[in-house]
């Protein structure tokens, strides 16, 4: 099968790693697996997983720690082409990947209420908070804030905005601050910014005539967060919208210029959403994996890498949520997205609000 890159893991054969003592009494051992759907897991040997999140690396490494006996091959492709990959193999009969775990949250979801996905309730679902988990099909592995990024060298003092509201009056009233130097992702090429505009839509009752300030500025739409950051970085950019948190703050830790804002009108929280394919070709070992992501240990990992865990029982390197925290829901609302009456009548006025914008190359290795 053709990936775009593809990872592979091997442990050393063996037998079961010795499990963890539990955190408390409710919570289960280790991954908490049921004993014959570890054995099967163990006897099935592999797991072959789709993603387009950057985290497998360190997670996969400690999986493998905990179950050196299972082989795991990784297919990191974008959120476009696992919905095509997932569909095109359950349509055809075949045997398709073990596990699927994206950021595009609507997609996810949409795989699942088209019959994608199978159930399986982990041992873990009473720890996880409300809306992070769907019919025990889908399960939101991360809460991730979602904020502003800026050059502290451009942007200072008072002219730093500290809400949505401050951003639309500072863009309104200093303009020549953020005139070609605003960027933010492209709603029409990007599913993620798609589903955080309609969010925003929902929540914020001048969203619309934010989008239309900042559309004003001749912003870059871009899709490569790499690349915003990079110009954000260097100067070339003021500011970027709607941000990944834990991403911006790889950034800010190397690039002391990059300040992140966490608004304190509100913010949305996204997720990384898993779930295990109806026409799985190695089930238990997914069963397995969801669990271990789901775990104290596996939240623990994830939060270790700077990406806010979903559990709220887990102790992780991180600062406390914020307040005015949204979180997108795991869920049905989020078809919404995808309908097409919506979807066009959401981009129709998106794209009237940045007439005067400039669209980034697809590649995102052009400058």
């Amino acid at each position: 099968m053709k990936t775009d890159r593809r990872h592979l893991l091997m442990g050393l054969a063996g037998g079961l790693a010795g499990l963890g003592a539990a955190a408390c009494s409710s919570e289960p051992k280790g991954a908490g697996t049921a004993q014959r759907v570890r054995w099967l897991a163990r006897r099935e040997g592999e797991l072959h997983i789709l993603t387009n999140t950057s985290l497998m690396g360190p997670v996969l490494e400690a999986f493998g720690r905990r179950w050196p006996g299972i082989r795991v091959h990784l297919e990191d492709i974008n959120s476009t082409r696992i919905a095509e990959q997932v569909r095109a193999l359950a349509d055809a009969g075949q045997d398709g990947p073990d596990l699927v775990w994206s950021t595009a949250m609507d997609v996810q979801v949409k795989l699942i209420n088209d019959g994608y996905a199978q159930a399986y309730k982990s041992p873990h679902r009473s720890a996880m908070p409300d809306g992070s988990v769907w019919r025990d099909q889908g399960y939101g592995l991360t809460a991730e804030p979602i904020v502003f990024a800026y050059n502290k060298g451009q942007l200072s003092g008072p002219d730093v905005p500290r809400s949505h509201a401050d951003l639309l009056g500072l863009l309104r009233a200093r303009p020549e601050i953020f005139d070609g130097r605003v960027t933010l992702y492209d709603a029409e090429r990007s599913g993620v910014a798609l589903m955080q505009l309609s969010a925003d839509v929902q929540i914020y009752p001048d969203a619309w005539p934010l989008m239309e300030a900042l559309g004003a500025q001749r912003p870059r739409l871009d899709t490569s967060g790499q690349r915003m950051m990079g110009q954000i970085a260097d100067g070339r950019m003021v500011f970027a919208y709607n941000m990944n948190r834990s991403y911006g703050e790889s950034w800010a830790e190397r690039v002391p210029q990059i300040g992140l804002i966490t608004p304190d009108d509100y913010h949305l929280s996204v997720s990384r959403v898993a779930f295990i394919p109806r026409n799985a070709a190695h089930p238990n070992a997914a069963r397995l994996f969801l669990d271990f992501l789901l775990s104290r240990e596996g939240q623990r990992v994830i939060g270790a890498l700077g990406v806010r865990p979903v559990r709220d029982d887990v102790d992780a390197p991180l600062r406390p949520a914020s307040p005015g925290v949204r979180p997108i829901r795991v869920g049905p609302a989020l078809l919404a997205n995808l309908d097409q009456a919506r979807r066009a009548g959401l981009l129709t006025r998106w794209d009237a609000a940045m007439r005067l914008g400039v669209r980034a190359p697809s590649d995102p290795a052009a400058p």
